[in-house]
């Protein structure tokens, strides 16, 4: 019998690759990016198929997907004062260092 475990670890991102992460993770999302709320998964995944955590390389599978979750029972979507973001307006708020409300009133004008 074969049973998949995950086993809880902690691993660190440097900042500086958050935005460059999260665009190459929305960009595989496509328009599904707008929609699609932001976990930590997302970016963790990302850093495993960019080659940042080395010691995940075996959680690629053959078609490139990365066997990985970071949150157990579910992925739980990131917050930012209180307010869940898409992968999208994660990205906007990482890569123009922009506050909340900013990123908001850019997608209510949207």
């Amino acid at each position: 019998m074969q049973i998949k475990v995950y086993v809880p670890k902690v691993i660190e991102i440097p900042s500086e690759y958050l935005p460059a992460l999260a665009r190459r993770a929305a960009d595989s999302l496509g328009d599904r990016a707008q929609e699609v709320s932001a976990t930590r998964g997302h970016l963790v995944r990302q850093a495993v198929q960019d080659g940042l955590l080395r010691e995940f390389d075996n959680l690629i599978g053959d078609d490139g997907t990365v066997d990985l979750v970071c949150d157990p029972g579910m992925e739980i979507p990131l917050e930012v004062e209180n307010r869940t973001l898409s992968l999208a307006e994660l990205l906007e708020a990482l890569q123009y260092k922009q506050t909340l409300s900013d990123v908001q009133a850019a997608s209510e004008a949207a």
